[in-house]
C-alpha cells in the first residue's frame, strides 16, 4: 500500500512541476504576466514538490524501503535538495528557473528508471 502513495506523490510532484513549466509559465509569458505573477505560481508548486519529496522520504523510511545505494533514492535526495536551494535563489528568478528545468530533467530520469517503484529498483516479495 506505501508503494501506491509513493507513486502517488510522485505523480503529483512531477505532474505539477512539468504543467508549471511547460504549459503555465509559456501562456504567462505570452500575455505579459510573467515574471511577475508566474514565479508566485512556481514557487507555489515547488514548494509542494518539496513537501511531497520530505513525505515520500517519510513514508520510505516508516516502510523501512530506504536503501541509500539505490539510483532513484539518490535522485528523490537530490530533487529535494534542489527544491531547497530554488528557495535559496528568491531575489534571481533566471536562476530559479534554471533549477526548475534540472528538477524536471531529473524528475524524467527518475521515471525512466523506476516506473512501477519509486524509491528502489527491485520487487522485494514481502512489500506490497
Amino acid at each position: 500500500m506505501t508503494r501506491h502513495y509513493l507513486i502517488l506523490l510522485r505523480t503529483f510532484w512531477l505532474g505539477g512541476l512539468w504543467g508549471c513549466a511547460y504549459i503555465v509559465r509559456p501562456l504567462l509569458e505570452h500575455r505579459g504576466f510573467f515574471p511577475a505573477h508566474g514565479m508566485e505560481i512556481m514557487n507555489v508548486m515547488v514548494g509542494l514538490g518539496l513537501v511531497s519529496g520530505l513525505l515520500m522520504l517519510l513514508l520510505a523510511r516508516w516502510a523501512s524501503l530506504l536503501r541509500w545505494r539505490e539510483t532513484p533514492l539518490q535522485l528523490l535526495l537530490v530533487m529535494t535538495l534542489l527544491s531547497v536551494m530554488y528557495f535559496a535563489l528568491l531575489p534571481w528568478w533566471k536562476l530559479q528557473m534554471m533549477v526548475v528545468h534540472a528538477l524536471s530533467v531529473l524528475g524524467i530520469w527518475w521515471l525512466m528508471i523506476s516506473p512501477a517503484r519509486v524509491v528502489s529498483r527491485e520487487w522485494s516479495p514481502g512489500e506490497t
